[in-house]
């Protein structure tokens, strides 16, 4: 018998062709029900929909007000169940770190072709995480240096996934109280992954952190 699940979708993207394009075909989706669209995370909020009932959110980055990864944060802490898709033309190595730690189970490229995009979410339902070609391939390469001729040759800069959202919420301009309250840490546990996240980078400051993770991969 197949499997008659209608998984609850709803889209926050601040352009309104594409916005009309992704509601055009998750409408006539039969394993979707589209409950809401917006154009900003305010504007979703208003409307009449439950969000304990929502199964996934396809969400853009480069959103006005709160841009699409502070959305992550929020959904994510708020409501666990939800599952998280970027859709975004970022397709550099701080957005893609950025949407992971925040909670994100997958991050695609306004480039994939819908119907790819419709099998993709579909996996995202059933447990999986799925990543445009593009945004894979950075991922490997940063965790596995060798395989990236353009990446230092020691990487004493290996950094655990703890310590990469810690870099990720401090390259968002956060302070370390406000790190730590986001990271459900605490303050003297921010203190010591700064600490090693300094010394695998051979950096002494924040401006030095900065200055190094916002250089072009």
């Amino acid at each position: 018998m197949p499997n008659s699940k209608k998984y609850k979708i709803a889209i926050v993207e601040d352009r309104m062709p594409v916005l009309e394009s992704l509601k055009a075909y998750f409408e006539n989706i039969a394993q979707f029900k589209l409950v809401a669209i917006a154009q900003d995370f305010d504007e979703l909020l208003s409307q009449p929909w439950k969000p304990e009932s929502l199964d996934l959110l396809l969400c853009d980055i480069g959103l006005p007000n709160k841009n699409g990864i502070e959305i992550a944060w929020f959904v994510k802490r708020k409501y666990a169940h939800i599952q998280i898709v970027m859709f975004t033309v970022f397709d550099d190595r701080e957005h893609v770190f950025q949407a992971l730690c925040a909670g994100a189970s997958g991050y695609l490229l306004k480039s994939t072709p819908l119907p790819q995009m419709h099998q993709l979410l579909i996996e995202v339902m059933k447990g999986g995480s799925v990543m445009s070609p593009q945004v894979a391939r950075l991922v490997i390469a940063h965790f596995n240096p060798a395989l990236n001729p353009k990446n230092d040759v020691k990487r004493k800069e290996q950094l655990t996934p703890r310590e990469i959202e810690i870099v990720s919420l401090l390259q968002q301009g956060y302070s370390y109280k406000k790190v730590a309250e986001m990271a459900f840490i605490s303050m003297d546990t921010v203190k010591y992954h700064i600490r090693n996240i300094y010394g695998k980078l051979q950096i002494n400051s924040r401006a030095e952190l900065m200055l190094k993770y916002n250089r072009p991969s």
